[in-house]
């Protein structure tokens, strides 16, 4: 497993008593931390990539190392949310431990998707992690592909070893009929916000009261930077002037009147669904509910239907790539086509 770290440095050193020891160093130079865990174990690789990310690296060029360095220097990349970079930022230290001198000639070259599989393979007892770092190298090769500075991405169209999938948890009807009539008012009026948006918890919770221009609702998505503009619903019209007329600053509030915060939020949500006995679904799960619901009643094409939806989602088609749609104006037809489906 050393082997294949970029810069380890192993050094051999006589003990005191005789014997003979080898020491691991993240890097060759004075002060270089040594790598304390077992070589060839995954303890190992994660003690290294944990010396090594705040280290500043110059990548050798025409590698998948600058490769990383001009994507994350991108004004989108730059975009994203903290939170988002920093998980992003331990990705890229487990992939560039594995191909920083990695040529990008070799990236199009025959075997190479191959090859790839193979290092993801190499985490199949964390599925859900390793489908996440081949993902972001993936879509890594999907922005050199664009800027043409590949031909081909040999990540594209790959199967995930994690079995979960969104399809299999959404709510029913009963469900959301319950939620929306018997849940607690601060509950509700969030759920309901999130069905006829499809925004995420966090954007919801802090959607500033001028947000609302009286038709339409304005969102910038702190996860990913983008920002589209929905028509607000019949159905939460009511919520976006009560919250006008009484002067809040945000659109949504505890039973208290007050801000929202996450661990707050979170507490309520699970105490009421405990009181409304809803088991088997998340609130994340609203928002693909809520896509699903719209893809199957709207009457368009597939490629119609995805347009459509990723005006009010801020989703791309290209759902495999995660990229985020930017300055959409929501469609009068999806509004309508949720209606149906929640009726």
């Amino acid at each position: 497993m050393e082997g294949k770290l970029v810069g380890v440095h192993k050094v051999k050193v006589k003990l005191a008593g005789g014997g003979e020891a080898t020491y691991y160093y993240a890097w060759r130079g004075k002060g270089a931390p040594r790598i304390k865990a077992k070589p060839g174990t995954k303890a190992f690789t994660q003690e290294y990539v944990r010396l090594t990310r705040d280290r500043p690296v110059n990548a050798v060029s025409g590698t998948i190392g600058s490769l990383i360095d001009e994507f994350r220097s991108t004004a989108k990349y730059k975009a994203l949310a903290p939170n988002t970079r920093k998980d992003y930022e331990r990705m890229f230290g487990a992939i560039r431990a594995e191909y920083e001198t990695f040529p990008i000639s070799a990236i199009e070259a025959r075997g190479s998707r191959k090859l790839f599989l193979a290092w993801r393979d190499t985490m199949k007892d964390a599925p859900r992690s390793a489908d996440m770092h081949l993902g972001l190298l993936g879509r890594v090769f999907a922005w050199a592909k664009d800027n043409e500075t590949i031909l081909r991405n040999p990540l594209e169209r790959v199967e995930h070893l994690h079995e979960g999938t969104r399809r299999d948890e959404i709510w029913s009807m009963e469900q959301i009929n319950t939620l929306l009539t018997k849940g607690a008012p601060h509950i509700r009026n969030v759920a309901q916000v999130a069905l006829w948006t499809m925004q995420r918890q966090k954007d919801l919770l802090t959607m500033p009261m001028i947000a609302f221009d009286g038709e339409r609702v304005s969102i910038k998505q702190g996860k990913t930077g983008a920002r589209v503009r929905v028509r607000a619903a019949p159905d939460i019209v009511p919520i976006l002037r009560d919250a006008k007329e009484n002067g809040r600053q945000r659109v949504l509030v505890n039973s208290f009147g007050q801000n929202w915060t996450s661990s707050g939020f979170k507490s309520s949500w699970r105490k009421e669904m405990a009181r409304l006995k809803i088991t088997g679904v998340t609130f994340h799960d609203l928002r693909g509910t809520a896509i699903t619901y719209a893809y199957a009643h709207l009457d368009r094409s597939h490629d119609e239907k995805i347009k459509l939806i990723a005006e009010i989602s801020g989703h791309s088609a290209e759902e495999a790539d995660a990229i985020i749609r930017r300055h959409y104006l929501a469609g009068e037809e999806v509004i309508d086509a949720i209606s149906r489906g929640t009726k």
